[in-house]
């Protein structure tokens, strides 16, 4: 759920943190893209976990990720809303940790086997 709740959350707050990485490292057109990219890994991920795929759980934790890599990049590169940037951060990296965590994994294991 909160793989979806992070790509609705792109959609209607915007995704300037998701492109700014893209745009200092690859360039203009992957700045375009990559909030599209995140996007549907994010949902997809969550499509695929929910239909207990392992590629579902690859993708979110591959979109989890990136999402916290850029959320960090904008937060030390650039001078951004302390507020905006810690809940920002708080979604991202909790999203990771609840992905990540071996309770879930063995969740996972005894009832989606």
């Amino acid at each position: 759920m909160l793989a979806y709740f992070r790509a609705i959350s792109i959609v209607l707050f915007g995704s300037v943190y998701y492109r700014q990485l893209a745009y200092d490292i690859l360039g203009l057109f992957a700045s375009r893209i990559f909030p599209l990219v995140l996007l549907v890994a994010l949902v997809g991920g969550g499509l695929g976990i929910a239909n207990e795929k392992k590629w579902g759980f690859r993708l979110a934790v591959s979109a989890a990720l990136y999402s916290v890599i850029a959320t960090l990049w904008i937060g030390i590169r650039y001078d951004v809303e302390l507020l905006g940037f810690l809940l920002r951060l708080m979604f991202d990296l909790v999203l990771v940790v609840l992905l990540l965590h071996p309770q879930s994994k063995e969740y996972r294991r005894i009832w989606f086997s």
